[in-house]
């Protein structure tokens, strides 16, 4: 018996051992990834696919008390053209243009913590109202209606689109919004505070006074 182990046993007989329990080895491993794929719920936790979730951390939360008196539809179109130059000369049929068509939902109003209200004798009262604002947007869609590609347009700079977008509400807009409501956001003003102090003191009088927006 000890002869034949010692002879079974031999350099050429471990390697092919060796090289048999790989094989087995790698069988094993693509049967089971077979049978996982084909039974995906049967796979162990352990075993699952890790770093596909979605996972949002809230690092502060802050009330607020804003007041939103106006909400817009807002529906326009945006466009931009990009063109290549040699040295100072337009380069023809090298022009790339996007159309894009938006709107979406803005709210303008104040900040409600920023009123103040003092009395002035006899059942009156002073409420000073801050600048209006904007507050913020709802519903916003957009879609590309027409773009426009030149013969010689491939060596163009391409548009970008969510650029394009990210510029629809600056700053400037955002203050044309409100400068071009004013009157209409003063009314609401009015009309949201009075309905407020009637409700309580029927004969209550109030005088608004409202912050002009700098640079008006």
């Amino acid at each position: 018996m000890k002869k034949f182990f010692k002879k079974f046993l031999n350099k050429k007989n471990i390697v092919i051992l060796i090289v048999v329990a790989i094989l087995f080895l790698l069988v094993g491993w693509w049967g089971s990834i077979q049978f996982y794929s084909a039974f995906p719920s049967a796979m162990p936790e352990s075993l699952r696919e890790k770093g596909r979730t979605d996972t949002q951390v809230i690092h502060s939360m802050q009330r607020t008390k804003e007041v939103s008196l106006l909400r817009l539809g807002v529906t326009g179109i945006i466009s931009r053209e990009n063109k290549s130059h040699f040295f100072s000369m337009e380069i023809p049929g090298s022009e790339r243009a996007q159309f894009i068509q938006y709107s979406f939902d803005a709210k303008l109003g104040f900040e409600g913590k920023d009123v103040v209200i003092k009395e002035a004798g006899d059942n009156t009262f002073d409420v000073a109202i801050p600048e209006f604002k904007f507050i913020g947007y709802d519903h916003p869609e957009y879609r590309v209606v027409v773009e426009q590609n030149g013969a010689l347009s491939f060596g163009t700079q391409q548009i970008d689109t969510l650029d394009m977008v990210n510029n629809i509400l600056t700053d400037k807009a955002k203050k044309e919004y409100v400068d071009s409501n004013r009157d209409i956001l003063e009314e609401q003003a009015k009309s949201f505070y009075t309905s407020i102090v009637r409700s309580v003191s029927p004969d209550t009088k109030l005088n608004f006074i409202f912050k002009q927006t700098e640079g008006s």
